[in-house]
């Protein structure tokens, strides 16, 4: 029974890959699975009745997989996911720090989300809250500026700009407000905590 959230959790790190390179990633990564499984087939199919062809089979297959799943290991690939999110969603700007003060300096309330494709946090809490109806009619009704900060590939802007929020990883949400002092809103986001920081605006 135990394999069956493994595979649950095979199915969320694709998906998380997806949203960190792209969908020729992910078809990488489940033909090096597929190899891998072919090689731990052929292995068991040695131990039990022997077999030298099924040997080298098994072993082209291992050399097969490692050699497909090599270059999901470069981490210093360029990520395209923060350009394609914000494509998908128009009101939220990508985050750099240029931006922020620009927005900041022109007067206008920003709200920051700091999220990352693997954060199951994250993910709830946009589509529960962020996404709702109510909270963009919100924001738009307040004029806010919406940035997000995609911290999927740990960038070391957003990394220095949670440090200097006190905080070492994600969700974190803040309300700029002009003339005032930033506003953390809780981890866990609810509606409420939402309408209660723009009430004070």
């Amino acid at each position: 029974m135990l394999a069956f959230p493994l595979y649950a959790t095979v199915i969320w790190l694709a998906w998380v890959l997806g949203a960190q390179r792209d969908n020729d990633a992910v078809v990488r990564l489940l033909l090096s699975l597929l190899s891998l499984g072919f090689a731990l087939y052929t292995w068991r199919i040695v131990r039990t009745s022997g077999g030298r062809k099924w040997a080298v089979a098994g072993l082209a297959a291992l050399v097969g997989a490692l050699t497909l799943a090599w270059p999901l290991l470069n981490t210093d690939a360029d990520t395209t996911a923060s350009s394609a999110a914000a494509s998908t969603e128009p009101e939220w700007q990508p985050y750099t720090p240029a931006r922020l003060a620009d927005l900041t300096a022109s007067g206008r309330p920003v709200f920051v989300d700091f999220t990352a494709a693997w954060c199951v946090t994250c993910q709830v809490n946009k589509r529960m809250v962020l996404n709702s109806k109510d909270i963009r009619a919100a924001f738009a009704g307040k004029s806010v500026a919406l940035v997000r900060a995609d911290w999927t590939r740990r960038d070391p802007n957003i990394t220095r700009a949670l440090t200097a929020l006190g905080r070492s990883g994600v969700p974190v949400y803040v309300l700029y407000r002009p003339g005032k002092g930033p506003v953390l809103l809780p981890e866990i986001l609810q509606k409420q905590s939402v309408f209660e920081a723009l009430a004070s605006l």
